[in-house]
């Protein structure tokens, strides 16, 4: 497969290029990001590392929180470079690292106490590499870690199912793997994609509560808490889950 036609690598061009510029700036947690990290990240000492850091938004406000160890990482090199900058002019402790959640080798089993994927981190991976990215973060978790993780909610935008029909046509018509929940960007930095029907197109893969719910506990993960309904609360529609980590068989 070519690099331009690998979706890992036509989301991380985006936020390296059009959507650099407002994810670098981006500030303050989201409600629903509040309420899980004050209901589940109890120990202030705890080590936290957080997966697809991008600007900093969460590890920076989890640093003013008074969270005191905290790693970081990012596949997106200049998005690593900007929180780094940041981070000399705000005297932080933080520790971001250049990595790719499939594979962190940069980091000990049984590291961390809490970790964070937010941001729909996971939703820009197939599923083969989903799958890996999760057993890395199970990995790196302490035998009592608690995971955040957060997924785009299929069932919000009530187009989805007609946009994945005419999608996979154009799929099947190039003769290219068809896939229900894999679906283009149609928004780019406030813009509409208008080449969204194009081939090699970022694309995202969205979950139904069930489907998501049922990967992690398949992988080593218990189910503490998920909020997933469109409220003032979750505006975004996306899914959030409170996981701890269990040993597998």
């Amino acid at each position: 497969m070519s690099r331009s036609s690998d979706n890992t690598y036509l989301n991380k061009n985006l936020y390296a290029t059009k959507l650099f510029k407002i994810w670098s700036e981006k500030k303050d947690l989201i409600p629903l990001e509040t309420y899980f990290i004050e209901k589940y990240l109890s120990n202030k000492n705890g080590k936290i590392i957080e997966a697809g850091v991008g600007g900093g938004r969460i590890s920076f406000e989890l640093e003013n929180l008074g969270y005191h160890s905290i790693e970081a990482f990012d596949y997106v090199d200049n998005m690593i470079a900007f929180c780094n900058k940041k981070k000399t002019t705000l005297n932080s402790g933080i520790n971001f690292k250049i990595a790719d959640a499939t594979n962190l080798f940069e980091y000990e089993s049984k590291s961390f106490d809490y970790l964070i994927y937010l941001q729909q981190v996971l939703c820009f991976l197939d599923e083969t590499n989903f799958i890996k990215a999760l057993n890395e973060a199970y990995r790196i978790g302490k035998d009592d870690a608690t995971y955040i993780f957060s997924v785009l909610n299929w069932n919000i935008k009530v187009y989805n199912p007609v946009l994945s029909a005419i999608v996979n046509l154009f799929r099947f018509l190039r003769l290219e793997k068809t896939n229900k929940y894999k679906l283009p960007w149609l928004n780019i930095d406030g813009k509409f994609n208008w080449k969204f029907l194009n081939k090699n197109q970022p694309q995202n893969v969205w979950f139904k509560e069930k489907h998501i719910l049922d990967i992690l506990k398949k992988h080593g993960f218990f189910i503490v808490e998920v909020k997933s309904q469109m409220t003032t609360y979750n505006k975004f529609g996306h899914i959030h889950i409170a996981c701890k980590k269990r040993k597998l068989n």
